[in-house]
C-alpha cells in the first residue's frame, strides 16, 4: 500500500514538475509577444506625438518620461550614467525604424485599386522585416541593458516602460475628451 502511494506521489511531482516547466515556457513566450506590442504601442504613441505636438511638448514628454523612467527603476547616479547613454541610442534607433514603417504605411495606404499582387507581397515582405527588426533590437539592447544594469531593473525598466505609455495615452484621451466638452459648451 505505501509503495503504491510513493507511486503515486512521484507521478504527481513528475506531473506538476512537467507542468511548472512547460508554465515557464509558455510566461516567457507571452513576455516576448508582450515586449513587441508593447514596443509597436510605443513606437505609434511617439509618432503620433510627433506629427501632432510642437517640438516643445515633445520635449515636455521626453524630461517627464525621464524622471518616471529614473524614479521607478531606482537608478543610482553611477547607474544614470551609464544607462541613459544606452537608453537614448535605443531611442534613436526605434525613431529611424518607426520612420520607415511610417514611410512604408504610407505606400500601403496609398496604394491604387489597380496594384499587382506582387507587388503588395513586396510591401508585406517589408512590414514583416521592420517588425521582425523591432524585436531583434529589443533582443540586442535587452542585453546592453543587462550589461549596465541589475536583471531586476531592466525588468523594472520594461514595466516603467509601460505604465509610462499607459499614463501617457490616458492623460491624452482625457485632454481629447476636455477638447469635446469644451467645444460642447
Amino acid at each position: 500500500m505505501t509503495q503504491t502511494y510513493l507511486k503515486r506521489n512521484n507521478s504527481k511531482e513528475r506531473d506538476f514538475t512537467l507542468f511548472l516547466t512547460e508554465f515557464r515556457k509558455f510566461r516567457s513566450y507571452i513576455l516576448k509577444i508582450r515586449v513587441l506590442i508593447i514596443l509597436s504601442l510605443f513606437t505609434s504613441l511617439v509618432g503620433l506625438a510627433q506629427q501632432k505636438l510642437d517640438p516643445q511638448a515633445l520635449e515636455l514628454i521626453k524630461t517627464k518620461k525621464i524622471a518616471f523612467l529614473t524614479e521607478q527603476i531606482g537608478l543610482t547616479s553611477q547607474e544614470a550614467q551609464k544607462f541613459w547613454p544606452v537608453y537614448n541610442e535605443l531611442d534613436h534607433e526605434k525613431f529611424l525604424l518607426m520612420d520607415k514603417k511610417r514611410e512604408l504605411e504610407f505606400r500601403c495606404e496609398s496604394a491604387k485599386q489597380g496594384t499587382k499582387e506582387i507587388d503588395y507581397r513586396q510591401l508585406a515582405m517589408e512590414m514583416a522585416s521592420i517588425h521582425s527588426r523591432e524585436g531583434k533590437l529589443i533582443e540586442e539592447y535587452n542585453l546592453k541593458f543587462l550589461n549596465v544594469l541589475s536583471a531586476e531593473k531592466v525588468v523594472r525598466l520594461y514595466l516603467a516602460e509601460s505604465k509610462f505609455r499607459a499614463t501617457l495615452l490616458h492623460d491624452f484621451r482625457r485632454s481629447q475628451q476636455d477638447k469635446k466638452e469644451n467645444e460642447n459648451k
